[in-house]
């Protein structure tokens, strides 16, 4: 069975949800890790697992650079604070098995609730006999990276891309371009509240410059699976319009 590092990543007003995650996550990993910022530094979250702090002006570029410095483990699965699911352990369960059969799983996630990547839009195809949908896209709130997929985020510079868009265009690219499969487990939904708290035009410019970074075979891979998610949108809001 692969080991498995977990990283919950919480910030101010999130850490009692944290520790609660965390709490529920018990022997599930190898080992368990908070990420986390606070105005307070003093503020240290009391969840009985490792914790790491990072600067509070900073937000998600920094926190996934600080989960992958961090990680040794043969996967890496990150959950952030503000999520919901109703058995933790059972999802991390989901993922390590999943990285065990497949043995080209570059990128896991649960089915989150509320993503801009809705898999309606993302799917590519299904493996048979399972709950595994092959996608897109599958976002940056719930997600397991396999070692190799890791590897190369190392690679990146995260510095000036704060805010941390474009980090799941870069993993998913970079698994399909070396012959691995990001893919989606339906049967492990996860709720994720609606909404941002941050300047979303610097969010994209920051993540169109990060994306500068990707190599010409992850490019292709970008261009084609945006493309790919644009078409199924513009596909399922045919089918809404009434009428049709």
């Amino acid at each position: 069975m692969p080991t498995l590092h977990i990283f919950i990543v919480s910030w101010a007003g999130q850490h009692a949800n944290a520790a609660r995650i965390a709490e529920s996550l018990s022997g599930a990993a190898d080992r368990l890790s908070i990420v986390y910022s606070d105005p307070d530094l003093a503020l240290i979250p009391d969840a009985g697992c490792e914790s790491i702090r990072r600067p509070n002006e900073l937000y998600w570029g920094d926190k996934f650079k600080a989960c992958l410095d961090a990680c040794y483990e043969d996967l890496m699965l990150v959950i952030h604070a503000d999520c919901q699911c109703d058995d933790w352990k059972g999802m991390a369960g989901k993922c390590r098995e999943a990285h065990r059969k497949i043995n080209n799983l570059g990128v896991w996630a649960p089915l989150v609730d509320w993503t801009p990547f809705d898999i309606a839009n993302t799917v590519i195809a299904t493996i048979d006999r399972s709950p595994l949908r092959v996608v897109a896209q599958t976002d940056a709130i719930v997600f397991s990276l396999s070692r190799p997929v890791a590897d190369r985020m190392r690679r990146a510079d995260y510095e000036k891309n704060i805010y941390g868009w474009g980090i799941p265009w870069m993993f998913v690219a970079c698994a399909f371009s070396n012959n691995m499969l990001a893919v989606v487990d339906e049967s492990v939904p996860v709720k994720h509240p609606q909404g941002r708290g941050y300047d979303e035009n610097a969010a994209r410019s920051q993540m169109n410059e990060f994306l500068q970074q990707l190599s010409p075979a992850e490019l292709v891979q970008y261009r084609l699976l945006k493309s790919h998610i644009e078409l199924n949108r513009r596909i399922n809001m045919r089918r809404q319009k009434p009428g049709r």
